[in-house]
């Protein structure tokens, strides 16, 4: 074929001189010989660049899951945020109630000091009262002794 294209070239309409026809010739097997050196040198940089691909996907992949990550532990944060401000106002209820309470059981315990006071009072007046009654009682009995005795003298 290549006898061919030289036919081909010499029966063109203008006649080259041999010397370019030898150094298209040259020019033309060092491009073939210069894109088989650059295939050659292209495989190693195409199968690099399948892996460089494959490495940038798995990065994607994992961006993406990083940012699902990210997204999960913003959203727990926000659910955390508002479960401490429920137990925030749960637990100042909470306070506030003990304090009423520790406010009533304050004035309940003084009531039932003065109730306790008081009913020392009465417990004291009732002893009195139970003396007075006893003495009385043993008037009567001496009354009763000494009228039963004149009455059977």
């Amino acid at each position: 074929m290549e006898e061919e294209d030289e036919v081909e070239e010499i029966e063109r309409a203008e006649p080259k001189p041999q010397s370019i026809w030898i150094l298209q010739k040259c020019r033309e097997e060092g491009i073939a010989r210069t894109a088989d050196q650059l295939m050659k040198r292209m495989e190693p940089l195409a199968e690099e660049n399948k892996k460089l691909w494959e490495a940038l996907n798995l990065s994607e992949k994992s961006i993406k899951r990083a940012q699902h990550e990210r997204d999960l532990a913003e959203s727990n944060s926000r659910d955390l945020e508002h479960q401490k401000g429920v137990l925030s106002e749960q637990l100042t209820a909470a306070s506030e109630q003990l304090k009423k309470k520790s406010e009533q059981l304050v004035i309940v315990s003084k009531e039932l000091k003065n109730m306790s006071e008081q009913l020392g009072k009465k417990t004291r007046q009732l002893k009195s009262k139970s003396e007075q009654l006893d003495q009385e009682y043993e008037q009567f009995e001496n009354i009763s002794k000494q009228k039963f005795s004149m009455l059977y003298q």
